[in-house]
């Protein structure tokens, strides 16, 4: 009995000790989250991610929404929302699907397309490929708020589907700028609903700009997975001048998930110089060919 009663207190002691490092946790990650360095709070956002616990999901809204007192604070930055926007998408809960609206319908209307001659910087956004912010070669601190955009985007079309959620998607589909419109597109394919194919059809008969046709094509053909014609014309641009083009070429044949687009990207694969291209379609091959239980 009396040994009985021992293990008693000592699981009672190690539930209590659990508990009150559970809570330190948590705090310590919602203190850095109101640093002033972006690069800690991403850590914090990190952390609170991949535990095994949505008791951080507040935390992380509370941060996409920023705080409005302190507009030039760096819990505003860019960064900041992109990274939350990543993260929410993760955690997958529904509870984040108005914040990341409401955000997005407070920064989206700033956002123009232009195409400046000069040198690209940081608060233009993007633009064409070569600017600093670039759909996908940029670093942490070259994120934009365009990116942090397109990344709330992607974020609500993997979290549960609302009516708001598919008309903000929608409505975005002919936002002016390009990078906004493909994320749309993006953000259809995420959610895998085919009731989002006639307006990508529609959107891709009005698309001029390479980088958000094959962000609309990608849409198509991962909701379709048809070797169709959609198919045909995601293949030719492997072949195109702008690598950003050619890297989405390439995720969108990974989205099909047919053998058949495995030759496709063999033969892109030899003629590839661009190292993060050539990286991207070289694992996107390999998942064509790998052997996958349906």
């Amino acid at each position: 009995m009396k040994f009985q009663y021992v293990l008693l207190l000592f699981i009672l002691g190690n539930i209590g000790l659990y508990s009150e490092t559970d809570s330190t946790f948590f705090e310590t990650q919602r203190k850095r989250l109101n640093s002033s360095d972006i690069f800690e709070i991403r850590d914090a956002i990190d952390r609170l991610t991949f535990i095994k616990s949505s008791r951080g999901v507040r935390d992380i809204l509370s941060v996409l929404e920023g705080n409005p007192n302190f507009p030039t604070s760096e819990t505003n930055a860019p960064a900041v929302k992109f990274y939350a926007s990543r993260a929410l998408a993760k955690e997958g809960d529904k509870i984040a699907v108005p914040i990341l609206i409401k955000t997005f319908q407070n920064e989206s209307p700033k956002l123009v397309e232009h195409n400046p001659p000069k040198q690209r910087k940081i608060i233009d956004g993007v633009a064409d490929r070569h600017s600093n912010s670039s759909p996908y070669f940029y670093e942490d601190g070259e994120i934009s708020m365009v990116l942090a955009c397109g990344e709330i985007l992607r974020a609500l079309g993997s979290l549960p589907f609302s009516e708001e959620s598919e008309k903000t998607i929608k409505q975005a589909l002919a936002h002016p700028n390009f990078y906004i419109r493909s994320s749309a597109a993006d953000a259809m394919y995420e959610s895998k609903r085919k009731e989002f194919l006639p307006s990508l059809s529609e959107a891709l008969g009005k698309e001029q700009i390479p980088y958000a046709r094959i962000a609309i094509l990608a849409g198509i053909v991962g909701i379709e997975r048809l070797p169709n014609q959609n198919f045909k014309s995601v293949t030719e641009f492997l072949s195109d001048l702008d690598p950003e083009v050619r890297k989405k070429a390439s995720e969108a044949l990974r989205r099909l998930d047919l053998r058949i687009a495995a030759p496709y990207l063999e033969k892109a694969i030899q003629l590839e110089n661009h190292p993060i291209v050539l990286s991207q379609m070289k694992e996107d091959h390999s998942y064509l060919i790998s052997f996958r239980s349906p």
